[in-house]
């Protein structure tokens, strides 16, 4: 009788095991999916590693990281609180030379962790001093 009532509790126990970890598994999130900087030059791989650290800072609720990453003269205020699963470029990089500064236009899809997207304008600029890097400027 009490190797039947040991066995039961080693079922019972490795099928809760078993529920656990896949119920863990429904409700983790992934992350996000990163775009890839292979065959770019300089300028366009710093533009896609600031779209990256975004998406990484937005995943993981960091604030402070995020708010980095934008220009000091930008309309952005704070870090949505949205999470992307992935952001697709709709044109290649194409940096254009202003007066002061350099810029870049971009339109992409970013996807929702729930599989919903939008379409956003990312605006990315970069002075002409030779320590200048490349900021988020806005997005629309």
């Amino acid at each position: 009788m009490g190797r039947v009532c040991r066995n039961g509790f080693v079922v019972q126990t490795v099928w809760f095991i078993i529920l656990f970890i896949l119920l863990q598994g429904c409700t983790s999130k992934s992350d996000p999916a990163y775009l890839d900087m292979k065959g770019l030059n300089q300028d366009e791989q710093e533009i896609v590693q600031l779209i990256n650290k975004r998406m990484e800072y937005l995943h993981e609720g960091n604030a402070e990281d995020y708010m980095k990453l934008i220009a000091p003269n930008s309309p952005i205020t704070g870090m949505p609180t949205y999470q992307l699963k992935a952001v697709k470029l709709h044109t290649p990089i194409h940096i254009q030379e202003q007066k002061k500064i350099y810029q870049v236009l971009l339109l992409a899809d970013d996807m929702l962790n729930n599989d919903d997207f939008f379409t956003s304008q990312y605006v990315f600029i970069k002075g002409k001093d030779p320590d200048s890097k490349w900021l988020i400027y806005d997005i629309d």
